[in-house]
């Protein structure tokens, strides 16, 4: 298969339609079964599974959480990671730690705080 971004959007709903097909008949449900599962119109299930209308995706996640597949579509969005802006903003505020300095080289080794 040619990778998303080569696709128009007609083959995406197309190949969204056929994988939800196929994981309602791996399921061993019938449209009308997934349609009340989802408490979604069978008419609309069966424009989907067909890729005739683009649809929401609340209703794609309800599509899929009814087919046991909720990991599927929660792997669309991944945790965000802190960016590198928000990372130098923490960095800055943790304060830091000053460091024992010796001074000279007397008997006894001397040593203070300093910043």
């Amino acid at each position: 298969m040619q990778s998303f971004g080569e696709l128009s959007e007609e083959d995406i709903l197309k190949h969204i339609g056929e994988s939800i097909r196929g994981a309602r008949v791996a399921s061993d449900l019938t449209l009308e079964e997934l349609s009340k599962k989802s408490e979604i119109n069978k008419t609309t299930l069966s424009k989907i599974e067909n890729g005739k209308t683009n649809t929401t995706i609340l209703v794609l996640y309800r599509i899929f959480l009814s087919l046991n597949r909720e990991k599927e579509i929660e792997n669309l969005f991944p945790e965000p990671s802190a960016s590198p802006i928000l990372m130098s903003k923490l960095e800055k505020k943790i304060p830091k730690l000053p460091q024992r300095v010796r001074k000279g080289k007397k008997k006894k080794a001397e040593w203070k705080w300093e910043d």
